[in-house]
This record gives C-alpha cells, structure tokens and sequence, in this order.
C-alpha cells in the first residue's frame, strides 16, 4: 500500500512538475491583484480556498500537491486494491481533470472531492470532510453521494448539519447569479429541457472517457439559452450517447447487486447532476465541472478494463498524451485564449475574448475582425454586436458603429432587457464600454 502511495505522489509530481513554470490565466490573473489578508493565517486560508494568490511556484505547488493527495485518496477510499490503484492513475492524467490539475482557480472543485473521498476512506473525518465539500456551491450536494457507501449508511445522518449551515449561502450565490446571469428559457423548465439534459450527459460522460476536445470554451451548446437556443433541443449524437448511457446505468443498478462499480456510477451521476443545463446558472458547457464526478467514473472504467493490461496502458497512454500537451494552455492568459481558439474554432466567445485581448493592447483593427470572426458563427449575439459597434465608433467609424448599435438592439436577449437596455442607452449618448 505505502509503496503504491508513493508511486502515485511520484507520478504526480513527475507530470505536473512544468506547471511550475506557468503564469497566471484567467481568473487567475485578477486573483494574483488582490493585497495578501492580514493576519497571515488568513491570507494562507485564502490561498488555500483560491481567493487570494502567494506567487507564481508556491500556487501551482499547492494546485499539484492538492490533486495528488486527491488521486491518493482515491486510492485509499476506494479499498486500496488494484481496481483502485488504476482508478487514482487514470484520474491523475485524465484531461477532464484538467482544470482542477492545473488551473489554480480550478481549487473549488478539488475541494470538494478531496473532502469527499477524505470521509470515505477515514470515516470519522466526517465533519472536516463535509466542511470541504459543502463550502463550494459544487459541492453542496455530494455528501448525499455517500448515503448508499456499503457499510458505511450512518453518515447519512450528518448531512442535514452541513446542509442546514450551507444551503442559504448556496441558495442566495444561485439568486445573485441567477439575477445577472440567467436569460427567460433559463429560468423555463418543460419537458424538452429533458432532451437538453440526456445531450449534455452524454457530451460529458464521453468527453470523460474518450478526451476528443480539450479547451476552455466550448462550442458545444454555446449561447444555449440567447441566440442559439434553438439547437439546443436538437436530437444529436450526443443526446442518443446520452439515452445509451442511462439506460445502462439503470439497467446496472437493478440487474447487478450493488458493489462499488454501481457506488461509482452513482458518484458520476450525482455529481454531475447539477450541471445538465436542465436549470442553467452556469456555463452552459465547463471541464471544470467533471473534476468530481469524474473520480468515481475512473473507478467504474478501472473496473471494466482491470483484467485486460493492453487496455489499462492504452487508457493511461491516451490520457497522458493528451494532458501532456494540452496543460500547456495554462501557460499563461495569453495562449489559454490562443488554445480556445485552435481547440474549439467554432466557440464564438473564444474569438470573442481573443479579440479583448487584442483591444487591451491597442490592436484596433485585429480586435475588429476578431470580433467580427465570432459574429460569423453566431450572427446575434447581442454582446458582439455592441462591441463591434462600440470599437467602430471609438476608431472613428461613427456611421459604421451606429448600424451594428441598431443591430444590437434588435437581438437584446431575452430575459436582460433591462441591462442590455441600459447599456443601449448608455451607448446612444456616447457612454460607450466594451462588454466581457
């Protein structure tokens, strides 16, 4: 076991050990701004929980030693045989893991499965477990994960604590979020958003086992609920790899006696639950998302292809290749963007902030046609439309400016008309912003 243990903190540490070298990346870069918290144990809370940043080497320290100890404990939590042994190795270079691995804004979705597999594999660390879990809205709901833990039934009666002390904070976070964000087919819930549901299950639980397209910003289901709503109730691949997926998890779970493979399932099932766009107050698509549900999903995956070590290098060839390469995203805010773009050509809000970052260093007529390459792929969008009419206007194209200004006005998404209304007024009086 302790020979085991090393191996996975050494594969850790010999794979990750570059990220050393990496800079700040998105909300990285605004993170690293803030002045340290005074006292210190404060500011090394804050570092801990991601809020705050101590410099370049000792966060992504933190970030690879926190998912090491995470791959560690699944290990230990899931028996400490070798079905588990596997499990921890593909989850260590699994590139859905990516943004928790690398990113050290990913922190709060490492916490919470550091927490949870923390109670599974030392039970009595049940209150500092569930802390971890239930302090990030993502993981408000994974401690009813371990309610059906073989043996292990009696931690269900310390869920309702957590979720009595958390469930207010969660709730305002989703009201807060739900007030900025959320557009009127957000807020719908109908049967089709079943549809919705089972396609987004099925992008998800196939991106967690085959890594076809790594990137920060997805193409898939982009604008979901603005201007291209439309597709997102469309019968695709993804929805019939859904229906497949389901069906042979229930079909699991009533034919076969519960084991740790159908605890597993269910891990990947709850935990990605909360994110299947069926109520959206988040990115409609987000690896970041996948960090958790994915360890029990590693599990289930060890478990089908433990007998066979053909399969096991493959998995572990493939994952580690493809991590390999991509990590190197996060090498600093630039290329992130720079990678979104090569990786998913047809994500409108890729362009959208290539474009951004040209107009942050003076690139006028680069961010133009930037911003003007996302309107190709999404011709509506309102966000596009006012930056475009706000960047020609302020380079002097004023007639230009005020055609796309018009155009803008016409696709205000539903839901915001109060803001976009704002920012339209705003624009007609030469109070002109770019929006992110």
């Amino acid at each position: 076991m302790i020979e085991r243990i090393a191996i996975i903190l050494l594969f850790n540490l010999l794979f990750y050990l570059k990220t050393l070298g990496y800079k700040y990346c998105s909300d990285d870069c605004p993170a690293s701004k803030r002045p340290h918290s005074k006292p210190k144990w404060k500011h090394w809370l804050f570092v801990l929980e991601s809020r705050e940043r101590h410099g370049l080497q000792v966060d992504h320290a933190l970030t690879i030693l926190l998912h090491a100890i995470t791959c560690v404990l699944l290990y230990v939590a899931f028996g400490a045989n070798d079905i588990s042994f596997i499990a921890a190795l593909l989850f260590t270079v699994n590139p859905a893991t990516n943004q928790g691995s690398v990113w050290i804004a990913g922190r709060p979705y490492v916490w919470p499965a550091l927490g949870m597999l923390m109670v599974m594999a030392f039970p009595y660390t049940v209150v500092l477990g569930f802390a971890l879990a239930t302090h990030y809205t993502t993981g408000i709901f994974a401690p009813a994960i371990l309610a059906l833990l073989p043996g292990k039934f009696w931690l269900i009666f310390f869920m309702p604590m957590f979720w009595g002390l958390q469930l207010p904070r969660f709730w305002n976070s989703v009201k807060n979020k739900a007030k900025l964000e959320m557009f009127d087919e957000d807020k719908k819930i109908h049967p089709k958003k079943l549809i919705l549901a089972t396609k987004t299950f099925g992008f998800y639980i196939s991106l967690a086992l085959i890594p076809f397209k790594n990137t920060f910003y997805h193409s898939f289901l982009q604008s979901l609920a603005g201007s291209m709503r439309h597709k997102g109730y469309t019968l695709c691949r993804f929805f019939w790899i859904g229906v497949i997926a389901i069906i042979s998890i229930v079909a699991y779970w009533v034919l076969v006696p519960w084991n740790l493979v159908s605890f597993g399932l269910l891990w990947w099932c709850v935990g990605i639950g909360m994110f299947l766009n069926f109520v959206r107050i988040h990115q409609e698509i987000a690896e970041r998302y996948m960090y958790l549900p994915t360890v029990g999903l590693m599990y289930v995956l060890a478990s089908a292809i433990i007998g066979n070590p053909y399969l096991i290098g493959g998995f572990l060839a493939m994952y580690a290749t493809k991590m390999w390469f991509y990590m190197d995203a996060y090498q600093d805010d630039y290329y992130l963007v720079e990678h979104s773009c090569m990786n998913s050509p047809n994500s409108w809000y890729a362009w959208h902030l290539r474009a951004m970052k040209r107009w942050d260093v003076n690139a006028r007529q680069e961010a133009i046609h930037m911003w003007v390459m996302a309107k190709l792929i999404s011709p509506k969008e309102f966000k596009l439309l006012m930056n475009i009419s706000s960047a020609l206007r302020l380079s002097g194209n004023e007639s230009e400016g005020l055609k796309f200004l018009a155009e803008a006005e016409k696709y205000i998404p539903p839901g915001q008309e109060k803001m976009a209304g704002e920012i339209i007024e705003n624009a007609k009086n030469k109070k002109l912003t770019l929006l992110i």
